[in-house]
C-alpha cells in the first residue's frame, strides 16, 4: 500500500479501467484511489460511468483494460462473491430482495442459521432485529418484506449489507429513498464506520450529501474522470461545471403559480394506510406534499390513482364527484401518476421506448389492434426532442438507458395523455443534477399551461423550492398545511413530526 499523503493508505486502487458494450465504450483509462477510512464521493451525471465503474469494483462486471489492487496485491473478480470475499460490499441504487419471503430471510439470504435440516427461527429473528439495529429500523421481522415501503427496503438493504465484514463499502444513492431523519440517521453510520477503518465509496446526485459527508470527490463525464478533488477546496459550482461540461446558472425552475381554478378535491379519503384525508390543489400550481417514513404520504397517489382500496371518501375532479376503482378510471378522468418505483411500476424494461411511451394511450384509446408505425415514431420523435432523452432511437431497450433518462420516458408516458392532474412520487429519486433541472423545467413549464401537479418527494431543497403549496403528513393524518412564502426546512419537520 502507498502512502500518498492523506494521513492514509491506500487500499482500493482501479489503474486504467477500461470498458466497452457494444456500440459504447462506457469506461476509458479511468483511475481511482480510495484511501482507508475516508469517504470518497463519486460524481457525474447519468450515464457518465459511475455504474459500470463500481460494478467492475464489485464483481458484477469484468474489466477489457486495466487493473485493480486491494491492500496492495493486484486482483480480479469475476463475480460478486469473490468481491464479498475480498471485503468490498455494495448497496445497489436498485434495491435487491425477494419480495414473497420475510425481512429477516431476506437479510440472512443464503446464510440462515438452521438446527439440522430446520431453520432455527428464534435465531433467525433475533439475529435479524440485531442487523437492523445498526441502521436504526424497527420492522417486524416476520413481514414480508414485499409489503414494506421502499425507504425500509432501503434501510434493510443497507443493513444487509453492513453485517459482514466490509473493508470498502459501495453506495449507490443510498438516501434516494429516504427523508432528512432517515438520511441524518445513515450520516451518523457512515461516519461511525469510517471512523472504524472502512472506506466508503458514496454515490449521489444530491450536492449538499457530498459537502456534509465526503473527504473527497471523483468526477466523471462520458466514461472519464475529469476532476478529483478535496470537499474542502472546493465549490457547489466547481463540481457542476466538472460534472456537466457547463455552468448550470440554476437547477429549480419555477414561476411563481397565479389564483387559478380547483383542479381536484379530496375529501375524508380514508384507507388501511390514510385516515380522513381532505385537500384540493389548483390549475397551475405544484401541491407538494411531504412526510417521514410512515406517514402515509407515499400512499397518497396510488389511492387517487385507483391504485390502493379507497374504504371511503370522495374524489372531485373539475367540480364533478368521480368514482375511481382502477388506473383507468383515472386516466378516463384526466389524472396520470408517476410511481416511485420506475424500474418496478413504470417501466416495461425489457422493451422499447417506443412502446413505454405509447402504452397508456394505446391503454385510454382502447387502439391496441390498430397500429399506425408512422403514428408512433412520430410521438415518440416529439417526446425524444422535448425531454431531451438520451438515446440512439425509439427502438432502444429501455433499460440500456440512465435512470434520468428513463425517468423522461415514464414523463413522457403521461404526457402523451395531455393529462389535467399530474401525480408525482419522487419524480427525481436517483437522478442527477442535470436531468433534474430538465424535470423541474418540464413541470414549470405545465403549471404555465394551466396544468395541476401533485409533487410527492422526500428531497426537503426540492419541495420547498418547487412547491406553491405543501401538506404535511403525519402518522396517515394531515398534520399541517404551508404556504411557499412560510414554509422551511423546521416548519415542514414540526409538522412531519407530529408537533
Amino acid at each position: 500500500m502507498t502512502d500518498l499523503g492523506l494521513g492514509s493508505t491506500i487500499i482500493l486502487r482501479a489503474m486504467g479501467i477500461t470498458k466497452r458494450f457494444p456500440g459504447v465504450l462506457a469506461l476509458s483509462d479511468v483511475d481511482l484511489d480510495v484511501y482507508r477510512g475516508e469517504v470518497l464521493a463519486l460524481l457525474g451525471e447519468n450515464g457518465a460511468g459511475k455504474s459500470t465503474l463500481i460494478k467492475i469494483l464489485s464483481g458484477v462486471y469484468t474489466l477489457d483494460e486495466g487493473t485493480i489492487e486491494m491492500e496492495g496485491r493486484s486482483v480480479r473478480f469475476n463475480t460478486p462473491s469473490e468481491a464479498k470475499d475480498a471485503g468490498i460490499g455494495i448497496i445497489h441504487q436498485e434495491l435487491n430482495y425477494v419480495a414473497p419471503v420475510s425481512v429477516a430471510e431476506n437479510l440472512y439470504m443464503g446464510e440462515i442459521p438452521r438446527k439440522g435440516l430446520f431453520i432455527d427461527y428464534p435465531a433467525l429473528y433475533a439475529g435479524a432485529r440485531q442487523i437492523m439495529e445498526r441502521v436504526g429500523i424497527d420492522v417486524d421481522p416476520r413481514r414480508s418484506i414485499g409489503s414494506c415501503t421502499v425507504s425500509q427496503k432501503q434501510l434493510l438493504e443497507i443493513a444487509k449489507v453492513m453485517s459482514h465484514e466490509v473493508k470498502v463499502l459501495i453506495m449507490d444513492e443510498p438516501t434516494s429513498a429516504l427523508n432528512d431523519v432517515e438520511t441524518q440517521n445513515l450520516f451518523k453510520l457512515i461516519k461511525r464506520a469510517a471512523a472504524s477503518g472502512i472506506s466508503v465509496i458514496y454515490i449521489s446526485h444530491k450536492l449538499d450529501e457530498i459537502f456534509a459527508l465526503a473527504d473527497r470527490v471523483v468526477v466523471l463525464r462520458d466514461g472519464c474522470v475529469t476532476g478529483k478533488f478535496m470537499v474542502a477546496e472546493t465549490t457547489r459550482e466547481q463540481l457542476i461545471a466538472t460534472m456537466v461540461g457547463r455552468k448550470l446558472e440554476t437547477l429549480y425552475t419555477k414561476t411563481p403559480a397565479k389564483p387559478a381554478d380547483v383542479a381536484i378535491e379530496v375529501h375524508s379519503l380514508t384507507s388501511n394506510q390514510l385516515h380522513d384525508i381532505t385537500f384540493h390543489a389548483r390549475k397551475g400550481e405544484i401541491f407538494g406534499i411531504y412526510g417521514l417514513l410512515g406517514s402515509g404520504h407515499q400512499e397518497i397517489g396510488s389511492a387517487i390513482f385507483g391504485q390502493t382500496l379507497i374504504e371511503s371518501g370522495e374524489i372531485v375532479v373539475d367540480g364533478k364527484s368521480v368514482v375511481i376503482n382502477s388506473p383507468l378510471d383515472a386516466l378516463q378522468h384526466g389524472i396520470a401518476y408517476v410511481p416511485a418505483e420506475r424500474k418496478v411500476e413504470g417501466l416495461v424494461l425489457n422493451n422499447t421506448v417506443r412502446v413505454n411511451i405509447l402504452v397508456s394511450f394505446y391503454a385510454k384509446e382502447k387502439r391496441r389492434k390498430v397500429i399506425n408505425r408512422k403514428f408512433e415514431q412520430g410521438v415518440t420523435r416529439k417526446w425524444i426532442d422535448s425531454l431531451r432523452i438520451k438515446t440512439p432511437s425509439g427502438e432502444t431497450i429501455t433499460e440500456s438507458l440512465s435512470g434520468g433518462n428513463q425517468q423522461k420516458v415514464v414523463l413522457a408516458k403521461w404526457l402523451e395523455l395531455e393529462p389535467d392532474v399530474l401525480i408525482l412520487n419522487e419524480p427525481t429519486r436517483g437522478i442527477d443534477v442535470g436531468a433534474k433541472a430538465e424535470i423541474y423545467r418540464i413541470l414549470d413549464q405545465l403549471c404555465q399551461r394551466g396544468k395541476c401537479v401533485i409533487m410527492i418527494t422526500s428531497e426537503m431543497p426540492e419541495l420547498l423550492t418547487m412547491s406553491d403549496r405543501i401538506m404535511v403528513m403525519h402518522n396517515g393524518s394531515i398534520s399541517g398545511f404551508l404556504d411557499a412564502s412560510e414554509a422551511s426546512q423546521e416548519a415542514v419537520l414540526t409538522y412531519a413530526i407530529g408537533e
